[in-house]
């Protein structure tokens, strides 16, 4: 049976009526979208820093958990700066043979091999074995090595295998010298040997960070190393060893032209990676600023609290081993003057693990950074805190955890 004309004509399609409907939800649905971005972006300063902060972190979350390796984000409390300190993979080996990533060749010297059994204890096929200590591998400096973005420092991962060499009395001993060096950018040596085991140190620029442990030879271990302006770090299977914080006068030599050179030591090494570290993003504050515990947020707002911080940190030892200087103490410090007792660092880190979470070789929990803005005599104050599964989250308090509470006896303190 036909249909009839008004059933042809509503199959069709939408009426004219119903056209204008839909278009009008699009237009309001696009201005509030549009009303919400242009608050988060345009908003209080405190709200839209730790906005970003929040964005720079899932950034550097992300690029840890993917390539395996940490990362940082670094807070300037006297400059009111933040840095989030990225690794960009230069160059990576296998090391089944002399060829790595980007068709990077590698040269071998001294009895260098590549080798593969099952009773070295290799887990994934082959591996380069240095049986002397004049055994050597070696990677030039490539044009494309050159990334995008401001250079800080580099760092370099790879499997360790320390090897016992056999002394003048026929024994099998381990023995000390280098291990990876990039001309005067580091040098990573094997600083000591006892029966079965060594211990690792890292040099660049002056400063060295000594492994703090032993550890095992004739087995693997998975060393990673980072040098930057902004510390000196060193892991041994995925836990922070050493690290230093470093002066703001401290610079690491280019990498531009440097090669890399494994050896100097028996060992075996495999999966190799080179990063370049640079500073993927950064964000000067405007319109609040960094406060530290202990700090008066008038004296702060105000300018009063530029003589309390140091340039070397050395925090409480349940952040891990990082080690420092104490310097003497600025003057005007202390009870009664809003500010802290003794000096306080200028930059804080927060570390990120391989997994994106915080290292909990260098945090023992949560990290809480906190901001102040002052505009027109309204004091506002925020706290931002990275959980350690690596969420952030921020809000704005009524005061700060060292702040007293309002004397409910004072005039105007409430009842």
């Amino acid at each position: 049976m036909a249909q009839s004309a008004h059933s042809l004509d509503r199959a069709r399609g939408f009426t004219l009526l119903e056209l204008l409907v839909v278009v009008s939800i699009m237009v309001l649905a696009m201005l509030a979208f549009a009303t919400v971005i242009g608050s988060r972006s345009g908003g209080p300063a405190l709200e839209r820093h730790a906005a970003t902060i929040s964005g720079m972190v899932a950034n550097i979350r992300q690029n840890s958990a993917v390539r395996k390796v940490h990362s940082e984000i670094v807070f300037d409390h006297m400059h009111d700066r933040v840095v989030a300190l990225a690794r960009r993979r230069l160059v990576s080996f296998a090391l089944e043979d002399e060829v790595g990533s980007g068709d990077t060749l590698g040269k071998r010297a001294g009895g260098a091999t590549f080798v593969a059994s099952r009773s070295l204890q290799i887990h994934d096929g082959k591996c380069l074995e240095l049986p002397f200590a004049t055994s050597s591998f070696t990677v030039g400096w490539q044009p494309h090595f050159d990334v995008a973005g401001d250079y800080e420092g580099v760092a370099l991962a790879f499997d360790y295998f320390p090897l016992e060499a056999t002394d003048a009395r026929g024994l099998t001993v381990p023995v000390s010298g280098g291990l990876a060096s990039m001309g005067s950018v580091f040098t990573l040596s094997v600083i000591a040997a006892r029966t079965d085991c060594v211990r690792l140190a890292l040099s660049t620029g002056g400063v060295t960070a000594f492994s703090s442990s032993w550890i095992a030879t004739v087995r693997w271990h998975r060393v990673e190393i980072a040098v930057s302006r902004y510390g000196v770090s060193l892991w041994i299977d995925g836990r922070l060893d050493e690290g230093l914080i470093t002066t703001p006068e401290f610079a690491v030599s280019p990498a531009a032209g440097q090669d890399l050179r494994l050896g100097g030591t028996p060992c075996r090494i495999d999966n190799l990676e080179l990063f370049s570290l640079i500073s993927s993003q950064s964000m000067q504050l405007e319109g609040c600023q960094f406060i530290v515990p202990d700090t008066d947020p008038m004296a702060e707002a105000t300018g009063k609290a530029e003589s309390i911080f140091i340039d070397r940190m050395k925090p409480a030892s349940a952040q891990g081993p990082i080690t420092g200087e104490d310097p003497e103490a600025p003057e005007m410090m202390g009870a009664g003057s809003g500010l802290p007792n003794e000096p306080v660092p200028a930059i804080v880190h927060v570390y990120f693990d391989t997994a994106g979470k915080l290292d909990p070789g260098r945090h023992a929990g949560a990290v809480d950074i906190y901001m102040i803005s002052y505009n027109g005599g309204d004091l506002r104050r925020m706290v931002i805190t990275f959980h350690p599964l690596g969420v952030v989250t921020f809000d704005y308090v009524d005061r700060f955890f060292w702040e007293k509470p309002p004397d409910a006896n004072a005039p105007g303190g409430g009842g």
